[in-house]
């Protein structure tokens, strides 16, 4: 009993390593579906320790999809929560709502916004606004078993951010408002219908700063368990070459859990 009560603890509490570090949100791993009408999908998992230790962890996701005809509405938004003693140690939630415009079977259009908050990045506000064009490069598939895709993705947004100025240097800016390049590469393979892996790597350059950029990899890998359900794993990088002076510049994560679609 003793042995089974470690292991639940040690698997729950790997089903609950989000990401901590990540300012850049990848939508690519939901609703990669191209059907008409509504889907909805969610993503929870948590963890709760007491006796010796006190520690508490939640994670969430509530994302919603509209497709009609040619244009895309949708609207993805999380976060997680972490307290060891009854003190937050993390607290980050995220909304993005985007809308996309298929022109072809190749290309469309995106535009979004997104509003961000990460205590463990300092982040009390993250405004994003921007817009771009997206082309697919590569796609094959072979005997409906397996299909392979292979998209790139460029634009602008304008970054807002205001930084937790009370954890900072008296004399370390904390408001700053920049304009950024987007350019985004995602991969996936599709696997009779039962494995997806999908890779996405975005690119942030501050236009007035070749010194300051944001870069995050993102491997993801769904097993359909069955229709509504599939299991998830994701393994993420990112780097900051210019974090507040109190952050590092790279964050690596991995996460576990279950994606639930209707």
């Amino acid at each position: 009993m003793f042995n089974k009560k470690i292991f639940f603890s040690l698997f729950f509490c790997f089903m609950s390593s989000i990401f901590f570090g990540q300012s850049i949100v990848n939508t690519e791993k939901l609703f990669n579906k191209n059907k008409d009408g509504l889907q909805l999908s969610s993503e929870f998992n948590g963890n709760s320790i007491s006796g010796n230790a006190s520690v508490f962890i939640l994670g969430y996701s509530l994302n919603f999809s509209y497709k009609k005809n040619k244009s895309y509405l949708r609207l993805f938004s999380g976060g997680q929560y972490i307290s060891q003693n009854k003190t937050e140690v993390s607290n980050s939630a995220f909304s993005q709502l985007r809308f996309d415009y298929q022109i072809n079977a190749k290309s469309r259009y995106f535009m979004f916004i997104q509003l961000q908050s990460n205590a463990i990045l300092l982040f009390n506000r993250r405004l994003l606004g921007g817009l771009g064009y997206r082309r697919n490069l590569i796609n094959i598939e072979r005997d409906s078993s397996s299909k392979i895709n292979f998209d790139i993705s460029l634009g602008i947004m304008q970054e807002e951010e205001v930084l937790n100025r009370s954890r900072l240097p008296q004399n370390e800016k904390y408001y700053t408002n920049y304009t950024r390049s987007i350019l985004s590469v995602i991969g996936s393979w599709k696997y009779k219908k039962k494995l997806t892996i999908i890779n996405t790597t975005y690119f942030q350059q501050n236009l007035f700063s070749l010194a300051d950029y944001r870069l995050l990899n993102e491997t993801n890998m769904l097993f359909k368990l069955n229709k509504n359900l599939s299991l998830s794993l994701d393994i993420e990088y990112r780097f900051d070459s210019d974090p507040p002076s109190l952050l590092t510049n790279k964050d690596l994560n991995s996460n576990l859990g279950l994606v639930i679609v209707f």
